[in-house]
């Protein structure tokens, strides 16, 4: 059971990072990214080319953290990366609606209120 729910985690997540990727690329632009690592990615290696530093350091935490669990870890190493991959596949595929359609949720709010706590904090240094 374990083994199967560690599968569709790894799907989701796949897919949801991929939705958020399209949506990125579609609706959002280098411009309004809020998220400061990524929007300094830009900076440096261009809007194409800061998706691709991302998408490749986002592929190597997930492959290392499912490899772990799959092929090292027993069974509650799966069940804990199956449900955390779950929890961040839910926040992906809000950020993707949020990008797509502008709307916000409970999750998206929370994240831009920590952003603009963040932001204010680095400003005032």
């Amino acid at each position: 059971m374990a083994d199967a729910v560690l599968a569709f985690s790894f799907l989701a997540l796949v897919l949801t990072k991929a939705a958020d990727f399209w949506t990125t690329l579609r609706y959002v632009g280098p411009e309004a990214e809020c998220n400061p690592l990524a929007r300094m990615l830009f900076q440096r290696f261009g809007f194409i080319g800061g998706l691709l530093v991302v998408a490749l350091t986002w592929g190597m935490i997930v492959a290392m953290a499912y490899g772990y669990a799959w092929w090292l870890g027993g069974s509650l190493e799966r069940w804990v990366t199956a449900l955390t991959g779950l929890l961040i596949a839910g926040v992906q595929w809000d950020a993707a609606r949020f990008n797509a359609t502008g709307r916000s949720s409970c999750v998206t709010r929370k994240a831009l209120m920590l952003y603009h706590g963040w932001r204010r904090m680095w400003r005032a240094r």
